[in-house]
């Protein structure tokens, strides 16, 4: 069984006219964080931060992010490793084959922790400090991103293929039948009673799942100030519009303008078609176009 997989399992792809770079730095437990940072040979427009999707596959391995990449071909770009897969750890599958400390490690806290550390790390550069930032995540990584705008006051945040309305745990019930729901909300209360346990329930660890059930991109929406493009998939069936479209009726509770929804009624969780063609490179542009000139309020 695999979550919130698809499309968006984002990774660097260095396209030309950039000058690439693996990086690394220590945590305050001095373990490593893996990341990778490019910049354009010309004139730097802003800083964009990609979150990958769910799994382990590494970030440099993955061509979906050269889409992204080219989207925004100005930027300055960063996209960081999972805690626990390292460079050479020969990751193929991204779910079956997670190494040990992948699931001795892993959890969307500490990855959004990571990216904190980088983001600060990289914007020591002058030139990088003033650029506007944007956050671009899919998947599991629009709810990281979510909850890094709520801290860092980037300029704009794309979230694609996320479901921002519901939890984790409402997400995946709501896409199983009544026969599997009950074995998952086991597996699922086994986790919670675990939360440190690295215990594999459907793919992942005892302590991602403990983690990550109960967290709701939305809620770090509606804290930040950022304005926020979500892009959905109308024949999403893992990341459903129906988890996404609470997101609509709380910012017009609130009373907040700084929501931009697209919902592209024939694309699925990763942009295709039902005849298999791919227009996430479409959606892209259009994303870059929008954030060109977001709204910010009412």
């Amino acid at each position: 069984m695999r979550f919130l997989t698809g499309a968006v399992a984002m990774t660097l792809a260095f396209i030309t006219a950039t000058t690439a770079m693996a990086e690394t730095l220590l945590r305050g437990d001095g373990s490593p964080i893996h990341y990778h940072f490019d910049r354009p040979d010309g004139p730097v427009e802003g800083l964009i931060l990609i979150a990958q999707g769910s799994g382990c596959a590494a970030a440099a391995d993955n061509a979906s992010l050269a889409a992204v990449r080219d989207a925004f071909a100005g930027y300055a770009a960063v996209t960081v490793e999972k805690s626990g897969v390292t460079p050479e750890a020969g990751i193929v599958d991204g779910f079956a084959d997670c190494p040990a400390a992948f699931h001795e490690t892993y959890t969307l806290t500490q990855r959004v922790e990571d990216y904190r550390t980088v983001l600060a790390h990289v914007r020591q550069d002058e030139e990088l400090a003033g650029p506007k930032l944007v956050l671009f995540g899919g998947s599991e990584g629009g709810l990281a991103v979510a909850q890094l705008a709520a801290t860092e006051e980037p300029y704009a945040t794309i979230i694609l293929s996320s479901a921002t309305g519901m939890t984790l745990e409402e997400i995946i019930l709501m896409t199983l039948p009544p026969e599997g729901q009950v074995a998952v909300s086991a597996g699922f209360d086994a986790a919670r009673a675990d939360p440190e346990g690295s215990a594999i329930f459907a793919g992942s660890s005892h302590r991602f799942w403990a983690d990550i059930l109960d967290q709701r991109a939305l809620d770090a929406m509606l804290i930040s100030t950022a304005p926020f493009l979500l892009i959905q998939g109308g024949l999403d069936t893992s990341s459903p519009p129906a988890a996404s479209r609470p997101t609509l009726d709380a910012y017009a509770k609130a009373g907040a303008c700084g929501l931009t929804y697209w919902e592209f009624p024939g694309l699925d969780h990763g942009m295709l078609t039902p005849a298999g063609k791919s227009r996430l490179d479409d959606v892209l542009s259009l994303a870059a176009q929008w954030v060109e000139q977001p709204m910010t309020s009412c």
